[in-house]
């Protein structure tokens, strides 16, 4: 591809994202037409709730910029670009979201740690929001953790800090046979944790069940839980302090991906602790 070529498809690709962003009629027909989707004017019509005059001058546009097109029984559907760019338009929209409704939380903490794939699909935690301690309840963000933690039917967790009372937690979550309990603990974490068990063969008797532990010589700047219902996740600030006060909570299926996809990404950094 030349540069002449490079220009002209770059030129047509903004066209389109034009062609989307400013218009949320346009938007929403060629989103109705994802996967394939094959429908009438009329069905776009009363799915789009607009009148199909409306429809049929923004159809006429989309098609002009071989967004959509319609077959041979006059069924409107997505062309292959039309399938691609409104997918990559959702997601850019998405990741717009998800980092304009929590704009502080983003910018004030360290983000160094996350792999670049999921950094690029932070739009999956757009369905989210911020739990926050207060002055008179400092640790109401772990106080709630632990209530959602006690509801979970599989738990996956990353922390490179010690919580004394999690411990505690978790020797009640692994008698309620709960499978799978999967931790990541640095050093220092697993140690202290380690040190809090009482009973060493209880715990290895877990190990062997429900429960695996695994260590992770570099510590990660997040502590992040992924469990069948939610995604929570904390970060450490610029200065490295771990911000207690705040956490990001998310029940969203794409958010439980984010969050499944994150835990396989360091797990596969760590080594499995067998007692």
């Amino acid at each position: 591809m030349n540069e002449t070529e490079s220009k002209i498809e770059n030129t047509e690709v903004e066209q389109i994202l034009r062609l989307l962003s400013c218009s949320d009629l346009r938007n929403n027909l060629a989103q109705t037409l994802r996967n394939g989707k094959k429908m009438t004017l009329s069905e776009l019509s009363e799915h789009v709730g607009a009148s199909s005059p409306a429809c049929v001058h923004a159809l006429r546009e989309l098609t002009k910029e071989h967004v959509t097109r319609q077959d041979e029984k006059r069924n409107y559907l997505l062309t292959n670009i039309g399938e691609i760019v409104t997918r990559k338009f959702k997601e850019i929209n998405a990741t717009i979201t998800a980092l304009s409704q929590h704009r502080e939380f983003w910018l004030d903490h360290d983000l160094s740690d996350i792999p670049q794939r999921l950094l690029d699909k932070v739009g999956y935690l757009a369905d989210s929001e911020i739990i926050s301690s207060t002055a008179t309840d400092l640790f109401s963000v772990f106080n709630a953790f632990f209530m959602l933690l006690e509801n979970s039917k599989e738990i996956r967790g990353i922390s490179p800090i010690f919580i004394g009372d999690m411990t505690t937690l978790f020797n009640k979550l692994v008698s309620k046979n709960i499978d799978p309990i999967e931790l990541i603990f640095t050093p220092d974490v697993l140690d202290a944790t380690l040190k809090t068990v009482a009973d060493r063969k209880e715990l290895a008797n877990a190990l062997k069940k429900n429960l695996k532990i695994f260590k992770i010589e570099k510590q990660p700047n997040f502590a992040a839980t992924v469990t069948d219902y939610f995604f929570f996740i904390g970060f450490f600030k610029p200065d490295g302090q771990f911000d207690w006060s705040n956490g990001l909570l998310s029940y969203s299926p794409d958010a439980l991906e984010w969050g499944q996809e994150l835990f396989a990404y360091y797990v596969e950094k760590t080594e499995p602790v067998i007692l």
